[in-house]
C-alpha cells in the first residue's frame, strides 16, 4: 500500500491532458499541487529573510552616500520597502504559483527582442543585465538538478516541459521577483542592491531548493531512478566518444580543460549533441563567458573581411557554429550572451546602413564588430554607461568622418589613414583590457584638433567676409530708413540736405557697422540728425528758447561727427557757414514775427479804445488812466521785444561763431560775426513761415530701423512658401554645424556643413571639411532646396546612441504590432 502512493497513475496524466485541451484551466496533478505548496512556502521564507539583509545594506549605503540626492533616494527606498515588503512577497508567490499553469512556449527565439530590448534603456538596461546574469549563472551552476526537475515535471504535465517553461526554473523565479518590484518607484542603486541581495539569498541557494523539489517528486514516485540512468548514459557516452575526448569530463561542467581540445567551452560531440551550437533547451551547460571570449578573440584575429571597401556585417552565430564544427565540439550559449550577440549585430546593422558615413569609412568601422562584442560580453555596463571608452571611441570616429568623401586616392587621405590605423590597433592589440580604447581615443582627439585648426582658419575668413558684407547691406538699409523718415515730404534748406547726405549719412553708417543699432552711440547720432532737421523746421518764434538751448549741444555733436569722418576742413567750414546763415535768417524771422504780433496787439487795443470813446459821450467824467496805461504798454512793447531779440541773436551769434572743424578753421571765424542789425525779412517771407512741422519722434525712427528691409539676393523667381510649410519652418531650426548632402546634379554630390547663419540678410553659408565655402543660400532658396531634396540633412549625433535608440524603437514597434 505504501508503494502504491509513490506511483503516478497514467490515467491521471491523461485526464490532465484532456482538461487542458478543453480550454478550461487544467487541474494540476496531486504531485504537482503538493510540489507547488511546499516549494512556494520555502521560497516565501527566503524572501522574508531577503528583506532583512536589504534593510541593513540600504541603511549602510545611505550613511556612506556622497551626495544629498543619493542619500535621500536610498532612505526613501528603505522606507518604501519596509511598507511594501508584505505586498512584494505576496505578489512574488502569486507569480510563481501562476507559472504552474504551464503552457506550450511559442517562438522562443524571439524572446530576446520582445522581453529584453523593450527594457534596454539606461537604468532599465542595468536591471535587465542583472536579472539575465543571475539567471544564466543559476542555469550553469545548477544544470544537473534543474534538468532532473524538468524531466520529472514533463511526465506530469500535458504539455512539453523544458528549460523555458519550467514552473520552478531560474527564469520564472527571477521574473516573478522582478515583476513584483517593477511598479515600485525605487532609486536605481536601491533597486540594483535589492536584486543583488535576491541573487545572494535566493538564486545562489537554488541547488538545495532543486534537490528538495526533486526529492519531493521522488517520494511521489516520479522517475525515482532518473539520476542512476543519467549516470550510466554519461559513462556510455564517454566510452563511445572520440578518442581525444575520452579523458575529458563531459558532465555538468560543460567544458574541457584548456589544451585538451582545440576549442574551449564545449563538450565533445556525441550522437545526442552534434558538433556546433546547441540550443540552450537541449540540456548542455552554457559556455562560460571566458571561453566565449576566447572564441571571439580567435575569430577577431582571423581574416573574415573581404578586401577593398565592401561593407560587411558578420554573422557571429555562424562563425561560432563553424568554429565548433571544425573542432568537433558541441556547446550552447547562455541567454544573456546570446542576447548581447544579437544586440551588437543589430547595432552594427544600423551603423553600416547609416548614410551619414561614406562607404569606405563604414567598411572600417564594421571591422570593430567583434572587438565591441567582446567588450559587451565582458563588461555588462557597456550598453548603459554612456561614457564607456569603447562607445566614446566609436562615436568620435564617426563624428570625425561625418562629411568625409572618398577622393581618387582616398587611401592616402590623412583622416582615412588615421581611422584605419586605429581599427588595426584594436584588432591586433585588444584582448580583455579596455584601456586601449581610452589610449586610442586620446590619440584620435589630438589628430582631430590638428586637422580642424587648419580648417577653422579658412572657415573663419569665409564667415567674416560674408558677415561683413551682410552688415554693410544691413547698415545701409537702416541708415536709409532713418534718412527717409527725416527728409520725407520736407522742404529742407540745401545746406541741411548737404549735412545729411554728405556727412551724417556716413556717420550713421559707421556707427551702425561698428556699434550696432542697440548702442548708445547709434541713438545719439540718430538724435543728432533729428535735432538738425527739427532746428530748421520748428515754428518760430514759439520754439526760439528751445532752439537757443539746443544749438550749443547740436554744434558739438556736429563737430564730433566731422572729426570722426576726418572730413575735409574747407568743406566743413562751408557747411558750418551755410548752417549759420540759415539760423541768422530764422532768428531774424522770429524777430519780425514777434514785432508783427505786437503791432497787431497794439492796433487791436487802439481800436477797442476808440470804439469805447465813441460809444460813451461823457468820457471825460470817467477814469481813463487804465486805457492810457494800456496804450503806453502797447507802444513800449515792440522796443522791449526788439531789445530782447537782439540779445538772443547775440548769444546765438557767439555759439555759431565757434562752429569749426579744425584749429585752422577756428582762426577764420572772426570775420563771420552776425551783423548788429537783423536781416530784413519781407512780408511774404513772414507769411510763408510754415506752421508746426511734426518731426518724427525717436520711437518712430527706431520702428523704421527695425522694419528696414535688406535687399535679398536674386532668387530666380522662386515662389514664396506658406509660413506653416514644414521646409520653411525647418530653416529656422537648423543648427550651426549641421551636416548636409548637397546634390548639384546626378554626377555632382558632396557633403557640406552649415558654417554660419547671417541673420541680417537671412543668408546661410555652407563649407566643406576643409573650411572652403561650397554654397550659400537665402532663406527661401534654402527652403526650396530642402523641399526638392537638393539638400538633405545628415544625422550627425553620437553614432552608438542613435544606433541603440533605433534598435530599441524598431523592436518596440514590432512588439506592439504583434499585440
Amino acid at each position: 500500500m505504501s508503494e502504491s502512493r509513490k506511483v503516478v497513475s497514467l490515467s491521471e496524466k491523461s485526464g490532465a491532458r484532456n482538461i487542458s485541451a478543453s480550454g478550461k484551466p487544467p487541474v494540476l496533478p496531486a504531485a504537482v499541487t503538493m510540489l507547488k505548496d511546499k516549494a512556494t512556502a520555502q521560497l516565501l521564507e527566503r524572501i522574508k529573510a531577503l528583506f532583512g539583509k536589504v534593510d541593513d545594506s540600504l541603511f549602510a549605503m545611505a550613511e556612506r552616500a556622497h551626495g544629498q540626492e543619493e542619500q535621500d533616494g536610498l532612505f526613501q527606498a528603505l522606507r518604501l520597502l519596509r511598507v511594501e515588503r508584505r505586498n512584494i512577497a505576496e505578489h512574488f508567490i502569486q507569480n510563481v504559483s501562476r507559472a504552474f499553469q504551464v503552457r506550450q512556449e511559442e517562438k522562443t527565439e524571439s524572446s530576446f527582442a520582445s522581453d529584453n530590448l523593450s527594457l534596454v534603456h539606461n537604468d532599465d538596461l542595468e536591471q535587465l543585465v542583472a536579472a539575465d546574469t543571475m539567471v544564466a549563472n543559476a542555469k550553469r551552476d545548477f544544470a544537473e538538478p534543474l534538468t532532473e526537475l524538468c524531466m520529472r515535471l514533463d511526465t506530469l504535465y500535458s504539455v512539453k516541459v523544458y528549460d523555458k517553461n519550467n514552473p520552478l526554473g531560474p527564469d520564472v523565479i527571477c521574473d516573478a521577483f522582478v515583476e513584483a518590484i517593477q511598479d515600485l518607484d525605487l532609486f536605481i542603486r536601491a533597486r540594483l542592491t535589492l536584486l543583488k541581495k535576491f541573487e545572494q539569498v535566493v538564486m545562489l541557494q537554488l541547488r538545495d531548493f532543486y534537490e528538495f523539489c526533486n526529492q519531493l517528486l521522488v517520494e511521489q514516485g516520479v522517475l525515482p531512478s532518473l539520476r542512476e540512468q543519467q549516470r550510466v548514459a554519461r559513462q556510455r557516452s564517454a566510452y563511445n566518444g572520440a578518442p581525444h575526448a575520452a579523458s575529458a569530463p563531459t558532465g555538468s561542467a560543460g567544458g574541457v580543460e584548456a589544451g585538451s581540445q582545440p576549442v574551449q567551452g564545449g563538450v565533445a560531440a556525441t550522437g545526442h549533441f552534434p558538433p556546433g551550437l546547441v540550443p540552450a533547451a537541449a540540456g548542455v551547460t552554457p559556455m562560460p563567458a571566458g571561453d566565449l571570449l576566447s572564441h571571439l578573440g580567435a575569430l577577431q584575429s582571423g581574416s573574415h573581411y573581404q578586401g577593398g571597401s565592401a561593407v560587411q556585417l558578420l554573422n557571429v552565430g555562424e562563425l561560432l557554429q563553424q568554429r565548433l564544427v571544425d573542432s568537433n565540439q558541441a556547446a550552447s550559449l547562455a541567454k544573456v550572451d546570446s542576447d548581447v550577440i544579437k544586440l551588437v549585430e543589430m547595432l552594427f546593422s544600423f551603423i553600416l546602413e547609416d548614410r551619414s558615413l561614406a562607404t569606405q569609412i563604414k567598411s572600417l568601422l564594421g571591422r570593430l564588430q567583434l572587438p565591441l562584442l567582446k567588450v559587451a560580453i565582458a563588461d555588462k555596463s557597456f550598453f548603459s554607461k554612456g561614457g564607456h571608452p569603447a562607445r566614446k571611441l566609436l562615436n568620435e570616429l564617426a563624428d570625425a568622418a561625418t562629411g568625409w568623401q572618398a577622393g581618387d586616392n582616398y587611401e592616402s587621405d590623412p583622416l582615412y589613414k588615421e581611422i584605419s590605423e586605429i581599427v588595426e590597433r584594436v584588432l591586433n592589440e585588444f584582448d580583455r583590457d579596455i584601456n586601449i580604447f581610452a589610449v586610442l581615443l586620446e590619440s584620435l582627439r589630438e589628430f582631430i584638433v590638428r586637422e580642424r585648426k587648419r580648417a577653422e582658419m579658412l572657415e573663419r575668413r569665409v564667415v567674416d567676409e560674408a558677415d561683413g558684407r551682410a552688415k554693410t547691406q544691413a547698415a545701409r538699409a537702416r541708415v536709409a530708413a532713418v534718412m527717409d523718415a527725416l527728409v520725407a515730404e520736407r522742404d529742407l534748406p540745401q545746406v541741411v540736405q548737404d549735412w545729411l547726405n554728405k556727412v551724417w549719412n556716413n556717420v550713421l553708417f559707421l556707427t551702425c557697422v561698428k556699434e550696432g543699432t542697440e548702442s548708445d552711440a547709434w541713438n545719439r547720432d540718430v538724435r543728432t540728425a533729428r535735432d538738425l532737421v527739427w532746428s530748421v523746421q520748428a515754428p518760430m518764434p514759439d520754439s526760439r528758447k528751445q532752439l537757443l538751448s539746443l544749438l550749443p549741444v547740436l554744434q558739438e555733436r556736429l563737430r564730433e561727427g566731422i572729426e570722426a569722418l576726418s572730413y575735409n576742413a574747407f568743406e566743413a567750414r562751408t557747411l558750418f557757414t551755410g548752417l549759420k546763415e540759415v539760423y541768422r535768417e530764422r532768428f531774424a524771422l522770429a524777430q519780425q514775427l514777434a514785432e508783427q504780433r505786437e503791432r497787431e496787439v497794439a492796433e487791436q487795443v487802439a481800436r477797442e479804445v476808440r470804439a469805447a470813446k465813441s460809444a460813451e459821450p461823457n468820457v471825460a467824467d470817467k477814469p481813463v488812466a487804465p486805457v492810457v496805461e494800456q496804450e503806453t504798454a502797447a507802444d513800449a512793447g515792440p522796443a522791449d521785444v526788439t531789445e530782447a531779440t537782439v540779445d538772443e541773436v547775440a548769444v546765438t551769434e557767439a555759439v555759431i561763431a565757434e562752429a569749426v572743424v579744425t584749429q585752422e578753421v577756428i582762426s577764420d571765424t572772426a570775420e563771420d560775426q552776425l551783423p548788429d542789425e537783423p536781416a530784413e525779412v519781407t512780408v511774404e517771407a513772414v507769411q510763408a513761415e510754415p506752421q508746426e512741422v511734426a518731426v518724427p519722434q525717436m520711437e518712430e525712427l527706431e520702428q523704421a530701423v527695425a522694419e528696414a528691409e535688406v535687399a535679398a539676393p536674386e532668387q530666380d523667381g522662386l515662389a514664396p512658401l506658406d509660413e506653416d510649410d514644414p521646409h520653411w519652418q525647418m530653416t529656422f531650426r537648423l543648427a550651426q554645424g549641421s551636416w548636409f548632402e548637397l546634390k548639384r546634379s546626378e554626377d555632382e554630390q558632396f557633403r557640406c556643413r552649415l558654417a554660419a547663419v547671417i541673420r541680417d540678410i537671412d543668408q546661410f553659408i555652407f563649407v566643406n571639411r576643409n573650411g572652403a565655402k561650397v554654397a550659400e543660400f537665402a532663406r527661401l532658396e534654402l527652403a526650396h532646396a530642402l523641399r526638392s531634396a537638393q539638400l538633405l540633412p545628415l544625422d550627425d549625433g553620437m553614432l552608438f546612441e542613435r544606433a541603440l535608440q533605433s534598435v530599441i524603437g524598431n523592436v518596440r514597434k514590432k512588439r506592439s504590432e504583434q499585440r
